[in-house]
């Protein structure tokens, strides 16, 4: 097994590789992602019986003495399970009957709102409801009230209207529909989001002109551990936008997504510039900075209760200090997860962090792949649905690659050659995923990340952790603490985004296919495992198949033309045999958010698209060109061709021209 030297804070895994008692094996739980990724393939889902003699062939296969049998009846308890908890979730969506129709609801918010230009989103437990009828007043729902359920609501008002604040009570009258997502492949899937966030619909609250269906705040909040931690999350921010009011918006809002996991404080243009340099993964609240803390704690711990021990050591005979120190470690990782909202790469980390510590208390050691296959069966245990997400695979694999690279030659390396080799081990592992799920690779982010990640782990984050504590307790104390580190992420957004412009940042890769996918996998895999530099130089080979996979595009005097879906609006891709035109951008979401961004872009990648011979825009309503600036900043566009006002912002590009009539061009024999 290699040394665990090359991890970025390798102090709280140390009780891994140092057992000698023996070793805590879960060997039977790698079959768990593979048979729920099997599980997730299924055209649809089979019938209760079928999954309880599922369960039942499972827990008779893990009795036998054969390891096969054994390793089948894990995978077939990990699908009945998933089978049943989709069967579970998609039991609790809301009846299409109900939609559109006005509902009058008491129930409490769930999490931490967000602001908007619109108001606030929020998610809300439905309590009761009724239906609201005007001629006859509300009445009870027969069989379709979704009580009990939680849905995702738009409280229209403003940013300046008052914002309900989590485990407050209300009665509201909501509009509801059904989760649903676009159709194009490699774009956002709310309808998956919302499945995994137990989501039974999304709606609107409806402002009521008569006292009996206007917003009104009830009493007696509702209280929990959860709900706490929400208003947590709501008063350190509240405060942090206090202390930073002064500040640049851009860093003022990265500041507040590593304090308290709110997202959207950092502008979507800006998440571009993080994406195509490659340092998303350090702009939210990640494993590396949960682990950063944990292992600040356990070393606080250690040196108290070292000296704890040194004057009553009876009262540590049965309960060594240096395992004692590893509870509090743990509470602050459950407790700093819980707070920045408990995303994947968190829910990782802690539960690595707990194996770390089981194996401390029992003097026993785990391989980390042992540790990772359980982490993931855990993970997967409570959201089935994350193996289909992009943080599960870039969490687990980078992990995996750091350890996998280890220390060349089985000498421990000095702190430079140590962050050289996690980086170079990140940014292989990086590359089959980035392909699959974001069908590019950033050209820019191994140099990026080479000054990104200390300087966000060891200086920005800590500080930040440390103004917002100040910043809780009084918002000018606190300021004092956050003044400077806005100033260093200013300074470090302004680096990221010189880094970003032009079209060398990044690299358009079109989604693999399996057999590519898995020689990329197998390449990775000898790159980083110690062997000899032979056998990596013909691993290079074998990522070939990722990098030039192939262009499917009409025969010459054919052409082919796809509609992507953007919702309300149009967006028409026409194809030649070597030219390509994008006719029309859909609409704009909101503040920085379009379908250009959301929609278009990432399913162009995900066809290998990263030039277009031409934009048409038919006209300038919102539906039809409000992606357009989002498309020419992520694309090469040779040619805009529109029918817009000369004070139209896209009339001053010195590749647009006015649409003609009669206006018609021969491309590839196709007019």
């Amino acid at each position: 097994m290699p040394r665990l030297a090359s991890l970025p804070f390798r102090f709280p895994f140390a009780g891994l590789a140092r057992g000698s008692a023996g070793r805590l094996r879960w060997p039977l739980l790698w079959p768990v992602v593979p048979a729920v990724l099997a599980a997730h393939r299924l055209p649809a889902l089979p019938s209760g019986g079928w999954l309880l003699a599922l369960a039942g062939v499972g827990c008779l296969a893990l009795l036998t003495p054969r390891a096969a049998c054994r390793y089948a009846g894990v995978a077939a308890l990990a699908v009945a399970f998933c089978l049943w908890r989709a069967g579970l979730a998609l039991g609790e969506r809301i009846d299409p009957a109900i939609e559109g129709v006005d509902l009058a609801v008491t129930g409490h918010v769930e999490s931490m709102p967000v602001a908007g230009s619109f108001g606030y989103s929020l998610r809300f437990l439905i309590h009761e409801c009724r239906i609201v009828d005007e001629a006859s007043g509300p009445y009870a729902l027969d069989g379709l009230c979704p009580a009990g359920r939680r849905v995702a609501l738009r409280w229209f008002g403003g940013a300046k209207a008052p914002m309900p604040p989590p485990g407050s009570r209300w009665s509201l009258t909501i509009r509801l529909k059904r989760n649903h997502a676009v159709l194009n492949p490699g774009g956002y899937d709310a309808e998956l989001a919302a499945l995994a966030e137990g989501i039974a619909g999304r709606g609107y609250v409806r402002p009521g002109r008569s006292p009996g269906v206007r917003p009104t705040r009830l009493p007696d909040d509702v209280t929990g551990v959860l709900v706490g931690f929400e208003r947590a999350r709501t008063w350190v921010r509240g405060r942090l936008r206090q202390a930073l009011a002064e500040r640049e918006p851009a860093a003022a809002g990265t500041l507040v997504a590593l304090v308290v996991g709110d997202q959207s404080a950092i502008p979507p243009r800006l998440w571009q510039v993080y994406q195509r340099t490659g340092v998303g993964h350090l702009m939210s609240i990640s494993g590396l900075h949960i682990t950063m803390l944990a292992a600040m704690a356990l070393w606080a711990c250690r040196r108290l209760l070292a000296v704890g021990a040194r004057h009553a050591p009876a009262a540590f005979e049965r309960w060594p200090a240096p395992t004692l120190a590893w509870w509090p470690a743990l509470a602050m990782a459950f407790a700093y997860s819980l707070f920045s909202g408990w995303g994947i790469p968190a829910q990782r980390t802690c539960w690595m962090l707990a194996m770390a510590a089981l194996a401390s208390v029992t003097g026993r050691a785990g391989r980390i792949p042992e540790v990772l296959a359980l982490a993931a069966a855990v993970v997967i245990a409570s959201d089935p649905w994350a193996p289909l997400s992009a943080g599960f695979w870039l969490s687990f694999a980078a992990v995996s690659a750091i350890v996998l690279h280890g220390d060349v030659g089985g000498r421990r390396p000095g702190w430079w050659r140590e962050a050289v080799g996690t980086q170079w081990a990140a940014t292989v592992a990086m590359l089959p995923l980035g392909a699959v799920f974001f069908a590019s690779v950033s050209l820019v982010g191994p140099l990026a990340n080479a000054f990104a990640i200390p300087l966000v782990s060891a200086v920005i984050t800590p500080l930040a952790l440390a103004g917002a504590a100040l910043a809780a307790m009084s918002p000018g104390l606190g300021g004092l603490v956050l003044w400077p580190v806005a100033v260093v992420t200013s300074l470090l957004i302004k680096g990221l985004e010189a880094l970003s412009t032009g079209a060398g940042a990044i690299a358009v890769l079109a989604a693999p296919g399996a057999a590519a996918l898995v020689a990329s996998m197998v390449a990775a895999f000898f790159l980083l495992a110690p062997t000899r530099p032979i056998a990596r130089r013909q691993a290079c080979i074998l990522m070939l198949p990722l990098l030039a996979a192939p262009d499917p595009r009409p025969p010459a005097g054919h052409w082919r033309l796809t509609a992507i879906d953007v919702g309300q609006g149009n967006a028409v891709l026409v194809e030649t045999h070597r030219h390509r035109l994008l006719y029309d951008t859909g609409p704009t979401y909101g503040p920085g958010s379009d379908a250009g961004m959301r929609h278009i872009l990432p399913w162009l990648r995900r066809r290998g698209i990263g030039h277009l011979d031409g934009l048409v825009v038919s006209h300038e309503d919102d539906d039809h060109a409000g992606g357009a600036a989002s498309v020419l900043e992520g694309l090469r566009v040779e040619r805009i061709l529109g029918s817009l006002r000369p004070s139209h912002p896209l009339a001053s590009d010195p590749r647009f021209s006015a649409c003609a009539r009669g206006e018609r061009w021969t491309w590839d024999g196709g007019e």
